[in-house]
């Protein structure tokens, strides 16, 4: 029997959806766009704010389109002038095989999502899952009590880089695990510009510094102890903005099996100069006591220069076009695409009862994995808010499960 196609309701139209603020086509889009053209898609609907969003949606997709030899059709909203609250109109018109991507400033995650929940939707949401472990726990509960599918798209899971350093981790090859060093920061026109609407809503640990919190979380099946941090504000507090330039922070982790603590020290900013040779610097560094592995995840080894634009470290992996065939069609590849492309198969799969939500639950970013980054990034605010003391992360049950 052939698998019947599913419908998506994408909540935002933003940077990561579709590129605004950038010079790129996003993440989103062009994913389900192709897989409409693998035929997992039938029905793409997209929603904003403002009817100047959608225009410009139109605008990326017509390009896409063009780039991907496809016709797809997309229904926006709102068709004109403002409306915060369109998404609830779109989620009435979702048919019995629809589900939700849910790529909206952070602060609301937790309305929007238990909107999508209430309505008895399977929904993805993008990184991070909620600013405290309060409203997490509600939307966990909620999501087991209706049984449905919700994970975060924490793509750094996908990445091959990262997946060859759980398989080094898994074999034991770095011996008992000491401590692990990431650093990751990105232009300051992202806070500046890109997110300047809403940057004051979130802080730069809880947009960088989560990507690897559940990373270190996923491979060591780790569970976070205490954290204490430290934050500046210099440059983005005299641009009127208040948050924090930077933040370092320390986590202390239990490893099953072990007897010593895991430590973890994480530097992010997002005030990096944009004339930066990428939007993004990261990379990590783990430390055992039979050797260490390390990711540079910002040069992979590709570099472009240009005239016009210099000096470009491209990251072939994440999210990009690719040209195929004789008659000049591209393809977007990489582990950013991967992880929502999980997501709409298994959704399909769900529907078509050739997998289990248990099934899913031991091996997907669930809202119960993320609950562990949400922990640990409120614990770090709570550490800035109170001099850098020492902050205990709470163990709450919802944590824990599916995660054996």
């Amino acid at each position: 029997m052939s698998k019947q196609p599913i419908e998506v309701l994408i909540i935002g139209a933003g940077m990561y959806v579709c590129g605004r603020g950038t010079e790129g086509y996003g993440t989103i889009l062009p994913c389900v766009m192709q897989a409409y053209r693998d035929g997992v898609v039938r029905r793409i609907m997209v929603t904003g704010t403002q009817e100047t969003s959608i225009r410009f949606l139109n605008q990326q997709l017509e390009n896409l389109n063009q780039q991907l030899g496809l016709q797809v059709e997309i229904e926006g909203f709102p068709k004109e002038d403002t409306d915060p609250e369109v998404y609830r109109k779109a989620l009435a018109q979702l048919g019995p095989r629809g589900c939700v991507i849910v790529a909206v400033p952070d602060h609301l995650h937790g309305p929007i999502v238990r909107d999508v929940l209430e309505a008895n939707r399977p929904v993805l949401v993008v990184k991070p899952f909620t600013p405290t472990v309060e409203e997490g726990q509600e939307l966990c509960q909620l999501a087991q009590a209706k049984n449905l599918y919700g994970v975060v798209e924490f793509h750094k899971r996908w990445d091959l880089a990262n997946r060859k350093l759980q398989e080094v981790l898994e074999a034991q090859r770095l011996g008992i695990p000491l401590y692990a060093l990431v650093e990751f920061s990105q232009r300051k026109r992202v806070p500046q510009d890109i997110f300047g609407g809403w940057a004051e809503q979130t802080n730069v640990f809880q947009y960088l510094g989560v990507h690897y919190v559940d990373l270190l979380a996923h491979m060591f099946k780790a569970t976070p102890m205490r954290a204490m941090a430290v934050g500046q504000f210099a440059y983005l507090q005299g641009c009127a903005k208040q948050t924090q330039d930077s933040i370092q922070a320390i986590v202390e982790w239990a490893i099953p099996g072990s007897d010593t603590p895991f430590a973890s020290t994480f530097l992010v900013n997002w005030v990096d100069p944009n004339s930066s040779s990428a939007m993004s610097y990261q990379s990590i560094k783990v430390v055992g006591t039979k050797g260490r592995y390390e990711s540079d995840q910002k040069y992979r080894g590709q570099q472009l220069v240009t005239d016009e634009d210099g000096i470009e470290d491209i990251n072939p992996y994440f999210s990009q076009s690719y040209s195929l065939g004789k008659n000049g069609r591209k393809e977007y590849l990489g582990y950013g695409l991967e992880s929502i492309r999980t997501f709409l198969d298994d959704v399909q799969a769900l529907l078509e009862k050739k997998v289990t939500l248990e099934e899913l639950r031991k091996t997907r970013p669930t809202f119960q994995q993320a609950l562990i980054s949400t922990a640990v990034t409120e614990a770090v605010v709570q550490s800035l808010r109170c001099h850098s003391d020492w902050i205990p992360i709470p163990q709450v049950p919802e944590m824990f499960a599916f995660t054996s």
